[in-house]
């Protein structure tokens, strides 16, 4: 069974590509605009959610501390990406685990996201 990772993100093309990419590492990822996030992560075990920071809608932060309040959720690991200067202050501010800068090189998400995955062994 592939490992799974939730990536909210509005930017179908970015999506699109990551997704491609993390599939050849042996991921399974799930996509979301971040509306429906919660469905989502009721219906899948996710490892890891890649999280944009700058969604059409809001803000991956406001989602990643919600994430991080909920007991439920906590656990996961939460990867904040963005072309936003000071990414790395409000990825602390608001929980995440870590962060990625746009724009970034493919092999950088996919050591990123080899590092920080909850594997179902560690899982909760």
């Amino acid at each position: 069974m592939k490992k799974q990772i939730l990536y909210v993100e509005d930017d179908g093309d970015m999506l699109e590509v990551v997704a491609e990419f993390m599939q050849f590492e042996d991921y399974h990822v799930i996509k979301d605009s971040g509306k429906t996030l919660d469905k989502k992560l009721k219906q899948h075990a996710v490892g890891l959610i890649l999280l944009d920071e700058n969604l059409n809608w809001g803000w991956g932060s406001d989602l990643c501390q919600r994430l991080k309040a909920n007991e439920e959720t906590a656990h996961i690991p939460v990867v904040l990406i963005s072309a936003i200067r000071n990414i790395d202050e409000i990825a602390e501010q608001c929980g995440a685990d870590t962060y990625i800068r746009k724009p970034f090189d493919i092999y950088d998400v996919i050591d990123v996201v080899n590092e920080y995955y909850l594997g179902p062994d560690t899982a909760k």
